[in-house]
């Protein structure tokens, strides 16, 4: 191996003064200022656009995000269940189908989720979590869509939930038990005529999900007509908009810089899942920047 470090010195000696590693650079700049100048857009300027955010989000007064896991909030749907936080006719409830007692710490993890609900903004007796038998945390086990599904309906009734979030098939980190609640809603929305709009989370592969901001450009794409029409069009004088059913399928939601501050400072509060990995996550993911979410069918 000492015999070889030379050779490789000599051969990164004319790549670094070439024009590959200048190119490299260059499409790396490009894509960071792109991705930051969309970023903002899409964060401020655009942040309540009804052809980004439908009107189904815009004018829920009773919310509901539906997770698996203590912290599922936090590290996936901070910008979600931050939208509107400071809407003061606005209230958010969050359920948790189960402790995280997988390693033994459930109740420390139900004292830290009420401390996180309390930096969202999230009213203690809308942040219920459950403790039953039939829905422990396990990576091994599907759980049971009927019962998630009457846990479901039971607070949508009891708190008159006018709009669902949760995850999608995928279950953004493919944990069966994320995708066991995605399961669980969606046979709930799918049987219950009275059931609000629901919409979830879309799941990415692992490139994307660890590219922070710059998958912002990717995610972006599907949204980009409504984008130009939203710089270009305000929306009083927008003709399409009376048509609303249009935009309702998707939505995009970017948090603020100060949005994702709190979201941090939620997570903060989940101390026993804490780690060095975490902490990278919190800058890298893109769930902890954006969501893009698609109505449940």
């Amino acid at each position: 191996m000492a015999q070889l470090a030379p050779v490789l010195r000599r051969f990164r000696r004319p790549l670094r003064r070439g024009p590959l590693p200048r190119l490299v650079a260059s499409v790396i700049v490009a894509l960071v200022s792109a991705a930051l100048g969309l970023y903002l857009l899409l964060a401020y300027p655009l942040a309540d656009d009804p052809r980004l955010v439908p009107h189904n989000l815009q004018r829920a007064r009773h919310v509901l995000l539906v997770t698996a896991h203590p912290d599922d909030e936090t590290l996936f749907f901070s910008p979600t269940i931050l939208y509107h936080r400071r809407a003061p006719d606005v209230t958010r409830a969050l359920l948790v189908l189960s402790s995280g007692n997988y390693n033994g710490l459930g109740d420390l993890r139900q004292d830290e989720i009420h401390h996180s609900c309390d930096r969202l903004g999230i009213a203690p007796d809308r942040c219920v979590v459950l403790d039953r038998s039939e829905l422990q945390d396990n990576p091994t086990t599907w759980w049971d869509e009927e019962l998630i599904r009457d846990l479901v309906a039971h607070y949508v009734e009891r708190w008159k939930i006018d709009l669902l979030y949760t995850f999608d098939d995928g279950g953004v980190s493919g944990h069966i038990n994320h995708r066991a609640v995605s399961a669980g809603v969606r046979k709930y929305v799918q049987s219950s005529p009275q059931a609000p709009p629901a919409y979830s989370l879309q799941s990415t592969f692992l490139l994307r999900k660890y590219s922070s901001l710059v998958d912002l450009l990717r995610t972006a794409l599907p949204f980009s007509g409504r984008i130009l029409r939203a710089l270009m069009i305000t929306p009083p004088n927008d003709p399409s908009l009376v048509h609303l059913d249009r935009y309702q399928d998707s939505a995009l939601l970017v948090s603020s810089w100060e949005t994702y501050r709190v979201a941090r400072s939620a997570f903060s509060q989940h101390e026993s899942q804490y780690s060095w990995d975490r902490v990278l996550y919190l800058v890298m993911s893109r769930y902890m920047w954006f969501n893009n979410l698609v109505r449940v069918a």
